[in-house]
């Protein structure tokens, strides 16, 4: 450093430890084929279910919010 010139500021790196990792995602055995009759679709090791989208039994989401009563809407 030059005499009478300003310090310069320390100079740190922050950071953290990694946490853990997330849990792999859940899967199944490779190559099977959908359940339902005659649909010969393969599943992702990744679909849990026995069906495949098409054949699947249809869910409704939740929503937020105050549901109306039958014959409100």
């Amino acid at each position: 450093m030059e005499e009478g010139a300003p310090p310069r500021p320390h100079r740190t790196m922050k950071g953290s430890r990694p946490g853990k990792l997330p849990q792999p995602s859940p899967t199944e055995e490779p190559a099977r084929t959908c359940s339902a009759a005659g649909c010969v679709t393969t599943l992702s090791i990744y679909n849990l279910t026995s069906k495949c989208w098409q054949h699947a039994d249809l869910k409704f989401p939740t929503y937020r919010g105050k549901r109306l009563a039958q014959g409100e809407a």
